[in-house]
C-alpha cells in the first residue's frame, strides 16, 4: 500500500515530469502550471485574509474558525462528488493492478489517501491565511494553536466522505446500466441540482430566524453556518474557546465517519470495477447498408461519441448550460422586477441578463481539453490525411451543436420573462452567441498550446490540467467584464458599446480561428 500511495501521489501538479523528464517543452509546461497554481493560491491567500480582517473588524471574530472551515469543506464537497467515482474506480492500471498480488483494499486506500492529501492542500490553503490573521489580531493562548493542528487534519475527512459516499453510489448505480457513462453523468448533474435546490431552501428559511437574534450578529452567522454544516460550528467553537477535549472528539467523529465510508468503498470496489470494465458480446451482429459521410460529418460524430464515453467529461461541461437553462426559468418564474429588487445595486436586468446566461453558458467548454482527451489515441487521428482544420472544426461544431438546444430553450425562456423589443431582442440573441462562439475557438487555442496526452485519469484533463483552467474559463471571464462595462456605463451609449463588444468578440473570434489552423498539430503536439 506504500508503494501505491507513493505512485498516486509522485505526480501531483505535474511535479514528476517536472523533476524528472528530460523533454524541455514538457518541463516549460509543468512550470507554467506551477507558476499559474502559484498565481492562484496568491489571489485565494489574499481573498481569505482580507475576509478574515473583515470579520474580526465586524466583531464576528467568534465564527471565524467556523466560517473558514465551512468555506473549504464546501469546496471539497463540490469538486469532490464531480471527481470522486471516476479517481477511486478509475479504468487505467485497473487490469495491472487486478493482475498483481495485492488487496483490493489496499488500491482503494490509496487513492482514498490521494484525495485526502490533495484536499488537505486545499483545507491548508484556506484555513492557514485566515487561522493567521486571526492570531496576529486577536493574540489567542496555546489551546487555540493545539486546537486548530488537531482539528486541521480532520476537517477534509467528512467532505470528502460525503463526496465519495455519494460518487460511488451513483458510480455503483450506473455500472449495471448499458450506458454507464451517460448515467453516472446525469446522476451527478441531478446530485449537483440538488445540493443547488437545497442550497436556496435553506437561503429561504433565513427569515425564519427571530429578530431578536440580529441583536447579536454572531449569534445570527453561528446560526446559519449550524443550518448549513454543524461539524464546522462544533470544531470552530472548541478552537475559539481552546477547548483540546471537544477538538479530539470532533477529529474522532470525523475519522470514523470516513472509515465507515471507506469501509464500505473497499467491500463494493471489485464488484463495481466489474460491472463497469467487463462487457458481453451478443454474436448477432449483421452489416447493413454501408453510408458514406463528409469527414466533417463523421469526426463530428466520433466527437460525441468520445464525449459521451467519459461521465466527468460530461458532467464539468455540461452543468453551466444546464444551470442557464434553470436559471431562465427561475427569471420566468420570479420576474425581473423581483430580481431587480434583490440585487444590491441599481442594475437594468434586460441590460445584463445576455452577459450572465453567455457567462454560465461558457464556465466551461468542452474544446478547452478536447486535444488532451484523446489522450494515447491522438496518433491514430494525426496519421490520417486530415488537415488541422478539419479536426478543430470538427471539435468545435461539436461543442456548438452540443450547446444550441440549452440556448435554444434559455432564449425561449428570456425572452418570454423579458418581454424585450426589437432591439433588445437583437442583443439578447446576438451577445450569448457570439461569447459562446469565441469561447469555443479560444478552448481550442488554448489546448493547442497546452495538451496533456499522457495521463491517467481523465479528472488530470478535466480538472487539473491548465487549459482547463486557461481554456475552459476564458468566455467566463470575458462575460464578466463585458457585463460590468455595459453595467457602469450611461444607458445612451450602452447600444454602441453593445455594438462595440459584439464586433470586438466576433474579430478576435476570426483571427484566432484561422491561427488555430495554420497550427502544426503534427509537429507540435
Amino acid at each position: 500500500m506504500k508503494i501505491l500511495t507513493k505512485l498516486e501521489l509522485c505526480n501531483l501538479c505535474g511535479l514528476n515530469v517536472l523533476r524528472f523528464s528530460k523533454d524541455k517543452r514538457a518541463k516549460k509546461k509543468s512550470l507554467g502550471l506551477l507558476a499559474l497554481w502559484i498565481i492562484l493560491l496568491a489571489m485565494l491567500i489574499f481573498y481569505v485574509g482580507g475576509l478574515t480582517y473583515g470579520l474580526i473588524y465586524s466583531g464576528l471574530e467568534e465564527t471565524v474558525p467556523a466560517y473558514l472551515i465551512t468555506l473549504s469543506s464546501a469546496l471539497i464537497f463540490a469538486f469532490g462528488v464531480l471527481k470522486a467515482g471516476s479517481v477511486i474506480f478509475r479504468k487505467e492500471g485497473y487490469d495491472i493492478l487486478c493482475a498483481l498480488p495485492l488487496s483490493k483494499g489496499s488500491v482503494v486506500i490509496s487513492r482514498l489517501l490521494r484525495m485526502y492529501v490533495e484536499d488537505l492542500l486545499m483545507t491548508l490553503a484556506v484555513l492557514l491565511p485566515g487561522m493567521a490573521v486571526y492570531a496576529w489580531n486577536l493574540h489567542p493562548g496555546t489551546g487555540f494553536y493545539l486546537t486548530g493542528l488537531l482539528g486541521l487534519g480532520s476537517i477534509p475527512l467528512i467532505p470528502i466522505a460525503a463526496s465519495i459516499f455519494i460518487g460511488a453510489l451513483i458510480t455503483g448505480i450506473s455500472s449495471r446500466m448499458r450506458h454507464k457513462s451517460l448515467i453516472a453523468a446525469s446522476l451527478s448533474i441531478l446530485a449537483v441540482l440538488g445540493i443547488m435546490y437545497g442550497s436556496s431552501r435553506l437561503s429561504a428559511m433565513d427569515g425564519g430566524i427571530d429578530p431578536g437574534m440580529l441583536q447579536n450578529l454572531s449569534a445570527t452567522v453561528m446560526a446559519l453556518l449550524r443550518k448549513v454544516y454543524p461539524p464546522a460550528v462544533w470544531l470552530g467553537t472548541a478552537i475559539t474557546r481552546e477547548d483540546i477535549l471537544s477538538g479530539v472528539l470532533c477529529a474522532a467523529v470525523s475519522l470514523a465517519v470516513f472509515a465507515v465510508v471507506a469501509t464500505g468503498v473497499v467491500l463494493c470496489f471489485q464488484k463495481i470495477c466489474e460491472s463497469l470494465y467487463s462487457s458481453a458480446a451478443k454474436h448477432n451482429y449483421q452489416m447493413g447498408a454501408l453510408k458514406a459521410s463528409t469527414v466533417l460529418s463523421s469526426l463530428c460524430r466520433r466527437e460525441f461519441r468520445r464525449y459521451f464515453s467519459s461521465s466527468i467529461y460530461v458532467t464539468n461541461t455540461i452543468i453551466g448550460p444546464v444551470m442557464s437553462c434553470v436559471l431562465s426559468g427561475a427569471l420566468l418564474v420570479t420576474g425581473p422586477e423581483t430580481l431587480k429588487k434583490l440585487l444590491p445595486l441599481p442594475i437594468d436586468v434586460g441590460q445584463v441578463v445576455p452577459f450572465v446566461i453567455a457567462g454560465v453558458f461558457c464556465m466551461m467548454t468542452t474544446t478547452a481539453t478536447s486535444i488532451s482527451m484523446e489522450g494515447k489515441n491522438w496518433w491514430i487521428i494525426k496519421s490520417l490525411p486530415l488537415s488541422a482544420k478539419n479536426i478543430l472544426d470538427a471539435k468545435i461544431l461539436m461543442n456548438l451543436l452540443l450547446l444550441l438546444p440549452f440556448y435554444l430553450l434559455s432564449e425561449l425562456l428570456l425572452i418570454f420573462a423579458l418581454k424585450p423589443g426589437a432591439g433588445e431582442l437583437l442583443w439578447l440573441v446576438l451577445i450569448p452567441a457570439a461569447i459562446i462562439l469565441f469561447s469555443c475557438v479560444y478552448g481550442i487555442t488554448i489546448n493547442l498550446r497546452f495538451p496533456i496526452l499522457e495521463w491517467e485519469s481523465e479528472v488530470r484533463v478535466v480538472k487539473q490540467s491548465a487549459s482547463s483552467m486557461l481554456g475552459g474559463m476564458g468566455g467566463f471571464l470575458l462575460a464578466i467584464l463585458c457585463a460590468v462595462a455595459v453595467g457602469i456605463v450611461p444607458k445612451g451609449y450602452a447600444v454602441y458599446l453593445r455594438a462595440g463588444i459584439c464586433i470586438v468578440i466576433l474579430a478576435a473570434t476570426a483571427v484566432l480561428y484561422r491561427k488555430n489552423n495554420l497550427f502544426d498539430i503534427c509537429g507540435r503536439i
